[in-house]
C-alpha cells in the first residue's frame, strides 16, 4: 500500500506536558511515567523531548537531582498536519523517539507516540502479511533473577539496551525494562544509583522481585499484527518471540517501523547515519563509501541480504567512539550490534564485521540467548553465549 499521502488525523494526537529547560528534573520524572514523554520548551519554543531513555542515556555521575530539564532534552523533528504517515514513520525510525512532537500554528500541541503509530498500520493492514520471526531481534539479552537492580542497569548501559529478559534456572521467568528500574528506586524511596550521593548505596533488590512475570509472547510464525495487537492491548512496549517454547528474539515498535520501510524498499533511505558532526564529517565520504560497499556485499546474500541500515556515531570524551547498528534484514529479523575503539575507522571495521557474521549467523537460522550472568556480590558480571 502507498501511504506517502496518508496524513496523521489530528484526533490521534495524544496529550502531554510541557516543561521548562530550566525545571528541575526531578519535577520531571513523574510526567514521564504518566505520559511516556514530556515536551521542553525554551522561553516559548520547542526545544526537544524528555522521555526515560533520555535519561538512562545522560544521567551520569552524581548530583543528577541538582541538573534541570534542559540537559536531557532531545531535539527530536517536529510532525505536522501536513506531514504524511510515511515521513512520520522515517521521523521515528531516524530519531528512535518514543514520540514526536506535534505542532499547529507555530506551538506543539501533544506528541504522536509510537502506539498510536502501531493502530495506523494495523488499521491500513500493512502488517498481515509480515511473520514475527523475519521482523524480531535476536539474539536474545538475558540476565538471571538472582541478579540485582544494580546489575541489571550496569548490563543495559554495557550493552546499549533498554530490556533483559530474565532467566531463572535457565528458563523463561519475566522481563525488566529501563522505566521498571526507574520506577522500582522510586517505589523504594531511593534515587537511582547516578542520582545518588558517594555515601549511598545502590539498591541489592534482585530481580526475581522486580521483573514483570505477565510476559506478552507471540510465536515465531504469528503474523507482525498479533504481535502489535497484543502491544497495544497489553500496552508494553516489546513482544518476545518463541520458537519451540524458547526465547529466538524481541520485538518493538521501532522492529515494527523498520520493517515496514524495508519492505516498501525506500530505496534513498537505504542507510541512516546519525551523529556525524565537528571534526567527524572529514570522515563522512569514507564512512558513506564503507557502508554503501557494506549494502552492496550483504544485499548479494539472497534471502539473508540486508535492505535497511542504522548507524549512530557517538563519541565518548575526547578520545573515544562508539558506533550502534540496528540491520533491518529482508528476511531473518533485526541485527543489533555495537563497537567501541579510539579509531574511527577501526571502530567502522569492528561493527561491519560483527554484522557480518550476524548476517551468516541468520542465513544458517542459528539462535540463541546471550546471557548476563551475576555470581557473588561484588564480583563483576560475565557474559556468555548459550545456543538454545
Amino acid at each position: 500500500m502507498d501511504i506517502t499521502n496518508i496524513n496523521m488525523p489530528k484526533e490521534l494526537i495524544s496529550d502531554t506536558v510541557s516543561f521548562d529547560a530550566r525545571t528541575p528534573v526531578t519535577k520531571m520524572v513523574s510526567a514521564i511515567g504518566r505520559y511516556g514523554a514530556v515536551v521542553v520548551t525554551k522561553g516559548s519554543r520547542y526545544y526537544g523531548i524528555v522521555d526515560n531513555r533520555s535519561l538512562q542515556r545522560f544521567a551520569v555521575g552524581s548530583g543528577v537531582s541538582k541538573d534541570n530539564v534542559g540537559k536531557y532534552a532531545v531535539s527530536v523533528p517536529a510532525a505536522d498536519s501536513s506531514m504524511s504517515i510515511d515521513g512520520i514513520l522515517l521521523n521515528f525510525q531516524k530519531s528512535r523517539a518514543k514520540a514526536l512532537p506535534f505542532v499547529s500554528n507555530g506551538k506543539v500541541r501533544g506528541v504522536i507516540k509510537r502506539f498510536t503509530l502501531l493502530k495506523v498500520l494495523l488499521s491500513l493492514k500493512m502488517l498481515s502479511d509480515i511473520s514475527a520471526g523475519e521482523v524480531m531481534t535476536s539474539p536474545v539479552l538475558a540476565i538471571d533473577a538472582d541478579a540485582t537492580l544494580s546489575q541489571a542497569r550496569s548490563a543495559m548501559r554495557t550493552n546499549r539496551v533498554s530490556r533483559l529478559v530474565v532467566l531463572s534456572g535457565g528458563k523463561l521467568y519475566g522481563i525488566i525494562t529501563d522505566h521498571d528500574l526507574l520506577l522500582s528506586y522510586s517505589r523504594k524511596g531511593e534515587r537511582l544509583p547516578e542520582m545518588k550521593s558517594e555515601s549511598h548505596n545502590q539498591s541489592d533488590a534482585q530481580l526475581r522481585s522486580v521483573a514483570a512475570r505477565d510476559l506478552v509472547v507471540v510465536d515465531y510464525a504469528d503474523t507482525l499484527a498479533d504481535a502489535a495487537r497484543d502491544m497495544i492491548e497489553r500496552n508494553v512496549s516489546s513482544v518476545i518471540v518463541l520458537r519451540k517454547g524458547s526465547p529466538a528474539g524481541i520485538i518493538t515498535a521501532l522492529d515494527i517501523f523498520g520493517s515496514v520501510l524495508s519492505k516498501r524498499n525506500v530505496k534513498e533511505e537505504k542507510v541512516f547515519v546519525n551523529g556525524i558532526e565537528g571534526d567527524m564529517r572529514e570522515y563522512e565520504e569514507d564512512i558513506m563509501a564503507a557502508l554503501d560497499a557494506f549494502m552492496r556485499k550483504a544485499g548479494s546474500m539472497g534471502k539473508a541480504g540486508a535492505p535497511s541500515l542504522e548507524l549512530n556515531i557517538k563519541r565518548i570524551g575526547s578520545r573515544m567512539y562508539e558506533m550502534r547498528a540496528r540491520l533491518y534484514m529482508a528476511k531473518g529479523g533485526t541485527i543489533y550490534v555495537h563497537a567501541l575503539d579510539y579509531n574511527i575507522e577501526r571502530t567502522l571495521n569492528k561493527l561491519l564485521d560483527k554484522l557480518m557474521k550476524e548476517i551468516k549467523k541468520s542465513k544458517g537460522k542459528v539462535l540463541s540467548i546471550r546471557k548476563i550472568s551475576s555470581f557473588k556480590k561484588g564480583m563483576d558480571e560475565a557474559e556468555n553465549y548459550a545456543e538454545l
